[in-house]
C-alpha cells in the first residue's frame, strides 16, 4: 500500500521546499467553511462548542472575502443555505437518532443529502468561476454532482 509521501513525492516530482509557504485555502473552500462554522455558531448549543475558539475561526475566514461585492455575497447566502439544508437533513443521524428511522427513511435521506451535495458542489464551483479560481472547481469524474454541470 502506498503512503501519502510516497504519492506526494510522485506527484512533485520529489520537490521540497526548504521553507514552508502559507497554505492559501481557495475561496470557495473559504466560503464553505465559514458557513458552516455560522451554521455551528447559530445552531448548537454553546455547551457542545467553544464559542471564542469559532468565533476567531468565523473571523478568520470573513477576512478573506470581500464584502461589498454583491455577486460573491449573494453566492454565499445560497452556499449557506444549502449547507443548512444538508444540516437539517442530516440531523437525527448526526445525533444518533436514526436507529428508529428505518432503512427505507435512511435511504430517503441518503438520497437527499446526495442532492444536496450536488447543489452545494454546483454552488461552490460556481465561487471559484467567478472569483477567477477555476483550477479549484471541484472536479469528482463520473460523479452524480456532474450532472449539474
Amino acid at each position: 500500500m502506498k503512503t501519502v509521501l510516497e504519492t506526494l513525492n510522485k506527484l512533485s516530482g520529489g520537490y521540497q521546499p526548504q521553507v514552508h509557504l502559507p497554505v492559501v485555502t481557495p475561496i470557495n473552500e473559504l466560503c464553505d467553511r465559514l458557513t458552516i462554522a455560522i451554521l455551528k455558531y447559530e445552531r448548537l448549543p454553546p455547551e457542545e462548542l467553544e464559542q471564542d475558539l469559532l468565533k476567531k475561526q468565523i473571523r478568520y475566514y470573513a477576512n478573506g472575502l470581500t464584502r461589498t461585492d454583491e455577486k460573491l455575497m449573494d453566492l454565499l447566502d445560497r452556499l449557506y443555505t444549502i449547507n443548512g439544508e444538508m444540516w437539517d437533513a442530516e440531523h437525527a443521524i448526526r445525533q444518533g437518532l436514526d436507529d428508529n428511522l428505518g432503512l427505507e427513511e435512511i435511504g430517503r435521506r441518503a438520497i437527499q443529502i446526495r442532492d444536496k451535495n450536488r447543489v452545494r458542489v454546483a454552488v461552490k464551483n460556481e465561487i471559484a468561476d467567478y472569483c477567477g479560481q477555476s483550477e479549484f472547481l471541484d472536479c469528482k469524474m463520473n460523479h452524480i454532482s456532474d450532472a449539474t454541470k
